[in-house]
């Protein structure tokens, strides 16, 4: 077996660990730091070593890791994760509030498209001004927030995990990747500064840049057009 793919093989079950020993912690703040301890040093030894696919592909095996690993912390405690998961009972509230009346932000792409818009820049100045430390961070909290709330989702239905895949909104997915993608790219400039290193990629963030824009674009159209119609999906599977 290649190093690439011992590398790869080893990121799941460390995510998965030390997911487990954050959620442990009863923290709110440390547990999404542990969440992306394995996940940021593999980043940056790739990019440092000039692989910014490798990078990306790291990344985004990590997010799809984290994500159910979340999902069962989440089933298996739930009291606990009402006080370790920083924002998820608030989303929860939220999006249980949709799914009862139709009412939110889901529904609304004037006020969904300005959260966006803010998640976007803000993500945008803390990869720049962090090598991505910091948003990957603010990625980890999202992203275990929505964990939360598909543990909810799981709860309501009496198990059934179908609801709980269907609580993966596909728009949501298609953002998760699209900032992951972006985490990694913006995190080269300023890694390259500090490193001094020429294997650093510099060039042809272009095409990348373009993928994330294409996403964040699907993501808003698909949201606009289908939230109504999932949220009924979503209702008949949790009553």
């Amino acid at each position: 077996m290649s190093g690439r793919r011992l590398h790869t093989a080893w990121l799941v079950p460390a995510t998965m660990a030390a997911a487990g020993a954050g959620f442990a912690t009863g923290n709110m703040f440390l547990f999404p730091l542990f969440c992306m301890a394995p996940a940021y040093p593999t980043m940056i030894s790739r990019l440092l070593a000039g692989q910014r696919g490798r990078a990306v592909c790291a990344m985004l095996i990590w997010a799809a890791t984290l994500a159910p690993t979340s999902v069962m912390l989440s089933l298996w405690a739930p009291e606990q994760a009402g006080r370790t998961v920083l924002r998820g009972e608030a989303y929860a509230h939220e999006m249980f509030h949709w799914l009862r009346t139709g009412e939110g932000r889901e529904s609304r792409p004037a006020e969904f498209l300005v959260e966006h818009a803010l998640h976007l820049i803000l993500f945008t100045a803390l990869s720049l001004a962090t090598a991505s430390l910091a948003s990957i961070y603010f990625g980890t909290v999202l992203l275990n927030y929505m964990a939360y709330y598909v543990a909810r989702v799981i709860q309501a239905a009496n198990g059934d995990f179908l609801a709980g895949i269907m609580a993966w909104h596909p728009w949501s997915l298609v953002r998760v990747a699209a900032f992951v993608v972006l985490g990694v790219v913006l995190a080269e400039p300023l890694l390259g500064r500090i490193s001094g290193s020429s294997r650093v990629p510099g060039q042809g963030r272009g095409p990348w840049l373009l993928l994330v824009l294409a996403g964040l674009v699907v993501d808003a159209l698909v949201k606009a057009i289908l939230a109504p119609y999932w949220r009924q999906w979503l209702v008949r599977l949790t009553g």
